[in-house]
């Protein structure tokens, strides 16, 4: 919406950077012409439209934005669509709207052009605001890479690395919900409660850390995202980002490996023994929460159920249990290894054919590590 201004005078161009050191003789006296206001939320130029204009804040804030993702706010008296007069291409690269009021001077395309050929000072002026912008998007793009290479080292600590890369080179967004067809695997210390009331609280820590940290290269070895601790418990999953089809057989040599190396570990001077529950279903993961806490996790049940056939383990004499839903898709050679067990209830399951390891071989296993 243009207002004509009553006194153009009012205008101090020398307080303009854009303007700084050119002759009035050579701006001319159009600047009545060349006023505009825009209400709160209009746009003052759309990304991909032809830079017909340079415009000049006077007056309040205007949002930038680029496929409508906020990208900075400029204020008085900043420059608005210099670049479709430098590049090659005359077209918006943003779209540009307004915060409350907003008062702009803005200059036809054949004036800025005029100016460009009849003042140096101009075009000196025009690269020095085009030279300050570009130093404050360095700025804020190496902020951003340093809040980026932080977020992946955070989650380069749930998935390998060569994961995370595939994940980040997939470009999709890896906290949005979605429903996999995964394993889960769910791990706890045995006997942690009665250890850890004979210990000081840093020893503790010191010593449930070593162990852990050892569980979670294990998991990462294998390809599992490492969802969360809880208390001596770890929680690991196959399926996200990425299914695959041996990712059962991965889970169950996961857990195998688990044991032996857990058994090395020691927690207040004895031996670390594990239980280890195996299931598979449909699993939902995905950012949960609200603007105040989110966090991304798994849920569903088959994740009930992997912490119920891991306190299975202590009844059914074994380190590792799982339901048919893991054995029907491990292969042959894993299925014979295995023992079936029918109708063990699961407290808020009732009755299920569960499977378990025979701890001699488990043993067998720990014992050959050491002889290779």
């Amino acid at each position: 919406m243009q207002i004509q201004v009553t006194n153009p005078a009012e205008i101090d161009l020398a307080k303009i950077p854009l303007f700084c050191g050119v002759e009035e003789a050579a701006i001319g006296d159009s600047l009545s012409e060349w006023l505009h206001f825009y209400h709160d939320g209009q746009s003052i130029v759309l990304q991909g439209e032809p830079a017909d204009s340079l415009i000049v804040i006077l007056h309040g804030e205007v949002a930038i934005l680029s496929s409508d993702t906020f990208l900075v706010t400029r204020r008085a008296p900043d420059v608005i669509g210099e670049q479709g007069f430098l590049a090659s291409d005359s077209r918006r690269t943003a779209t540009a709207v307004a915060r409350g009021t907003v008062k702009v001077l803005r200059i036809p395309q054949t004036v800025v052009e005029r100016l460009q050929n009849a003042s140096h000072q101009f075009t000196r002026n025009l690269l020095h605001i085009v030279s300050r912008k570009l130093g404050d998007a360095t700025s804020e793009r190496a902020f951003r890479y340093r809040n980026e290479n932080r977020l992946i080292a955070a989650f380069d600590s749930h998935l390998a690395p060569d994961v995370t890369a595939r994940l980040l080179a997939s470009g999709k967004d890896y906290g949005r919900p979605r429903i996999i067809n995964g394993i889960v695997l769910f791990a706890d210390v045995r006997g942690f409660t009665t250890t850890s009331l004979s210990l000081p609280p840093l020893v503790l820590a010191e010593q449930l850390g070593d162990y852990l940290d050892a569980m979670v290269k294990i998991l990462l070895a294998h390809n599992a995202y490492v969802d969360k601790f809880i208390g001596d418990a770890v929680m690991g999953v196959w399926g996200f980002p990425f299914e695959s089809e041996d990712q059962a057989s991965k889970a169950f040599a996961c857990g195998r490996e688990m044991v032996v190396r857990a058994a090395e570990k020691t927690i207040g001077g004895n031996p670390v023994r594990i239980g280890i529950g195996l299931s598979a279903g449909r699993i939902f993961c995905g950012n949960i929460g609200s603007d105040l806490k989110r966090q991304f996790t798994v849920l569903g049940p088959a994740v009930n159920l992997a912490a119920r056939c891991e306190g299975a383990c202590k009844e059914l004499d074994t380190s590792i249990v799982l339901p048919h839903e893991v054995f029907d898709r491990l292969g042959p050679l894993d299925q014979s290894q295995l023992r079936v067990h029918q109708h063990v209830p699961l407290r808020g399951i009732g009755d299920v054919r569960l499977y378990t390891v025979q701890n001699e071989d488990i043993v067998a296993q720990r014992q050959a590590g050491r002889t290779t």
